[in-house]
């Protein structure tokens, strides 16, 4: 497959009305020739140089959504990926629709489909959880439902992902606001101060005297200083963002911060229980659907390079061996995933084979307890992080006029 490029067109349709848009095509020609068989005219062509990023996670929940939605509405598999290629703007997407399409008129059924492009480690955006769930929804002949499913469980746990996201990027957009202004504080309004006091030959406190140094030391070397920070964010982002190490170090770090245990505690429980309630509700056996949960890499353990969550890893891990042995599933669980309440749901499921409706049950609790951990914390921070601020900026003042108290403590 030639590499693909994207296109701004503009153009006229049969009535006469301007029409614009983007597309995605092998060639300037090949882009002209699709906007032609919709019945466009008058086309203009522009290359658009985007760079093939990959997707956004938002635009790989709305591709799914849109193909259940299709099926759904019995669309063919063949026509509804088809109709999907046609408006994908992604390059990335648009190149693994491409091959999904290929691989399926060539006669593979869609999980086939699906399978070799991940043997092949090509695009996957698929989990190998929603692949065994497609394949079992070909068995069934229930794929609209199934697909419709994965799409509503991915957008579930992109909201999630995203409320979570929020309340962790707020404390450090915040900070980073009130570096900015002390920074700015150092900058421009202590060397007034520090030109008031040179003409002073009384004893500065050891507090401003470190103010002053500090506001003398950035005014120096400030560019230096602005250059040093820019590389070390990006050589992080480069060098840690995807390292599967930093992965499980900032997994550990959150586990141990107090505040934010509870809500991972919530968010982990509520994926697993929803992850594999699907799964059971489609027919996957328990044994292989907790399997799923677990590294490829049959060194799992001895890797430093395994991503995940090895909180939860760790658990299926100890899920499995008592299964093993012969327990049943809820006798097999432990509270660091499930706390005693929802121990004894699952076993009342068990019990009246309803465990999968019974999971679905404990991940819809837990997600309204998780709703509200989230909006508690955020109203905790904000007042917090008020007092940071103001707490930095007035320990500045209160060292600049610190030698002015002085002297009137001296005078009287």
């Amino acid at each position: 497959m030639r590499k693909l490029k994207l296109f701004n067109w503009h153009g006229v349709n049969r009535l006469q009305q301007k029409q614009k848009g983007t597309i995605v095509a092998e060639s300037a020609v090949m882009a002209q020739q699709q906007l032609m068989s919709r019945g466009l005219q008058h086309i203009k062509l522009q290359q658009n140089w985007q760079l093939n990023s990959k997707p956004k996670n938002a635009e790989v929940c709305a591709l799914l959504s849109q193909l259940a939605t299709l099926l759904q509405a019995a669309v063919p598999l063949k026509n509804s990926l088809q109709i999907l290629l046609q408006h994908c703007t992604n390059i990335a997407l648009n190149a693994w629709l491409r091959q999904l399409l290929k691989d399926i008129e060539s006669g593979l059924a869609f999980s086939q489909a699906l399978e070799k492009q991940n043997v092949e480690k090509q695009n996957q955006y698929l989990t190998y959880q929603d692949r065994q769930l497609i394949k079992v929804g070909e068995m069934t002949g229930k794929l609209p439902t199934v697909c419709h499913e994965i799409a509503q469980h991915k957008q579930q746990a992109l909201a999630l992902q995203r409320k979570i996201r929020k309340i962790l990027l707020y404390p450090v957009l915040v900070l980073g606001i009130s570096l900015i202004l002390t920074a700015l504080l150092l900058l421009f309004i202590v060397p007034q101060f520090a030109a008031m006091y040179d003409n002073s030959s009384a004893q500065l406190p050891t507090f401003t005297q470190v103010l002053l140094t500090l506001s003398q030391g950035l005014q120096d070397y400030w560019l230096h200083l602005l250059i040093c920070i820019t590389l070390t964010i990006l050589f992080i982002r480069a060098r840690l963002k995807h390292s599967p190490w930093f992965n499980r170090q900032k997994i550990r770090i959150i586990n141990a911060t107090p505040v934010l245990n509870r809500i991972v505690q919530l968010s982990r429980l509520v994926g697993f229980s929803r992850s594999l309630f699907l799964m059971l509700q489609a027919g996957v056996p328990l044994n292989q659907a907790l399997q799923s949960f677990l590294p490829k890499n049959p060194s799992w353990q001895r890797s430093p390079n395994v991503q995940g969550d090895w909180t939860l890893i760790e658990e299926v891990q100890s899920i499995l061996h008592w299964l093993q042995q012969g327990y049943a599933f809820s006798a097999s669980v432990s509270s660091h995933i499930f706390p005693l309440a929802a121990q004894q749901m699952l076993q009342v499921g068990e019990q009246s084979g309803q465990l999968p409706k019974m999971l679905q049950f404990i991940a819809n609790d837990h997600q309204q307890q998780l709703d509200y951990q989230i909006d508690l914390l955020s109203q905790m921070l904000e007042p917090l992080l008020m007092v940071i601020i103001g707490g930095l900026i007035g320990l500045i003042m209160l060292g600049m006029y610190l030698p002015i108290f002085n002297m009137g403590a001296l005078v009287q």
